[in-house]
């Protein structure tokens, strides 16, 4: 893709008028769309992290503990999957997801090699077991960590469910919430938060 400024530039030059305006429209597109895009990864991609994530990393710990190595892998899967979209909001994933949704595509902006690693980490959960367990959950911790770091966020996420951490979940959604209503974005929080019982 040519850059804004590349654009610009090369209509300038050509000394038409109604080029360099056109090229003036170009590059204001380009950028929204370059700010939709950040704000979406970090704002969406910290929501996603936070409430579906780190949701499916409890299930899977649970899994392991009970001895349950095959649904530890099918949740790993999940998780590893989910943990991959967040990763691809960064350039082309998709914005919204509903749980077991054929429609959505976990991989999209993310490249091949990507992919193959998570689903290699999450199908390695099956012989997992006693302290191989816990290597493979550390792992797996590891995997979110680095989707989390991608984020660029000073300090770590908080752990929505403790009470400490949800309030501090529900600032950070505060904080972004004014900047996705004023570009178009859909709310951080899940409808169902946000509504009023009456």
């Amino acid at each position: 893709m040519t850059s804004s400024s590349t654009l610009t530039s090369a209509q300038a030059a050509s000394g038409s008028g109604d080029a360099a305006a056109s090229g003036d429209a170009a590059a204001s597109g380009e950028t929204a769309a370059d700010l939709r895009r950040l704000l979406t990864f970090r704002a969406h991609g910290a929501a996603r992290l936070l409430l579906g994530c780190r949701a499916r990393l409890e299930d899977v710990e649970g899994a392991v503990a009970a001895g349950q190595s095959e649904v530890a892998v099918l949740m790993a899967y999940d998780l590893v999957q989910l943990s991959l979209s967040v990763r691809g909001l960064r350039t082309a994933g998709e914005l919204t997801y509903g749980h077991d949704e054929a429609a959505f595509d976990p991989f999209a902006g993310i490249s091949g090699e990507e992919a193959r690693d998570g689903m290699a980490l999450a199908s390695e959960g099956l012989d997992a077991a006693g302290e191989r367990g816990e290597e493979w959950l550390e792992r797996l911790r590891g995997h979110l960590r680095a989707s989390e770091a991608l984020l660029g966020y000073a300090e770590p996420l908080p752990d929505v469910r403790s009470g400490s951490g949800m309030m501090r979940g529900l600032k950070l959604a505060r904080t972004w919430q004014p900047l996705m209503d004023r570009v178009g974005l859909p709310p951080l929080l899940p409808d169902a938060w946000t509504r009023r019982a009456d």
